[in-house]
């Protein structure tokens, strides 16, 4: 290459830098700006709390906003104003997660900005009890309200100890999402399994935990009320055959035989005559 043919070479590729750079200048200058209010954790002072979005600068008029959380659209939000809000009332740990307003434009794509409302974890769902015959499937659930989604663990109450669930039996089967957890006990053994179990809610801003209690009933007890109700029949009928037996031989001395119907017959010189039935 010569020495003319390296130098246009050097200046085609500085032009094509400062074309790049012009380029990413103007499209960012064109870029929507969006301020909006600030992130926040819940519980707050008041009796409500308004997340706000404002359109500060932008290339065209917008067509209209709406608010999403976490990744759905919030309804009735549709709005053409370019400063939009969205009011909580009276704010609880279900009202907290990932906020987002978005605004949409006729000739250019979306634009959008997000807040976080943050809360520790609260179980609001959980089944208080549970109850199984030995040998089938227990399921133990618990549901939280919160932001961030909490990590989730299972311990049960043994000896006055909270343990981790001890799986080498292979049984135990824990299945957690964001705001839900499961916990599955297979083939429940009756001496094993019965007891508390906890499930426990944790994010950096707290924690949660609650009880159930799982029993485990024996494959007979569908067969106890029908074997009661049996065993007090036999034992009315042993009663009364003692009873029989002990009478006393007096007792049935004293009782008076029925008399047959008989017939007065009165007896002269004659012979035997039938004079009328008497009773």
């Amino acid at each position: 290459m010569t020495p003319g043919e390296r130098g246009a070479a050097v200046m085609s590729y500085s032009v094509a830098i400062v074309g790049a750079l012009l380029l990413q200048s103007v499209s960012s200058q064109n870029e929507p700006s969006i301020s909006t209010s600030e992130h926040t954790t819940l519980p707050v002072e008041g009796d409500s709390y308004t997340l706000q979005c404002n359109l500060t600068s932008t290339f065209s008029l917008p067509q209209e906003s709406y608010w999403m959380k976490n990744g759905e659209e919030i309804p009735e939000t549709r709005t053409s104003n370019r400063n939009t809000e969205y009011k909580l009332t009276k704010p609880r740990g279900d009202d907290a997660g990932w906020y987002m307003c978005v605004y949409t434009f006729e000739m250019s794509p979306p634009a959008n900005a997000t807040i976080e409302i943050k809360s520790a974890p609260n179980i609001i769902g959980h089944k208080r009890s549970e109850n199984k015959n030995e040998g089938q499937v227990a399921i133990l659930y618990c549901k939280s309200v919160g932001y961030p989604h909490p990590a989730w663990t299972w311990r049960k109450f043994d000896n006055g100890v909270h343990r981790e669930i001890d799986n080498t039996s292979g049984r135990f089967f824990i299945n957690s999402r964001d705001n839900y957890t499961e916990l599955n006990i297979m083939d429940l053994d009756i001496d094993l399994d019965p007891g508390e179990y906890h499930c426990n809610a944790t994010n950096m801003l707290g924690s949660s935990d609650e009880m159930i209690l799982l029993r485990v009933r024996s494959n007979l007890a569908p067969l106890w009320p029908l074997l009661g109700v049996l065993a007090e029949i036999i034992i009315l009928v042993v009663i009364i055959v003692v009873y029989e037996k002990r009478k006393k031989p007096e007792d049935l001395q004293d009782a008076k035989p029925i008399q047959p119907t008989t017939t007065r017959t009165r007896i002269s010189a004659r012979g035997i005559q039938t004079k009328r039935p008497v009773c």
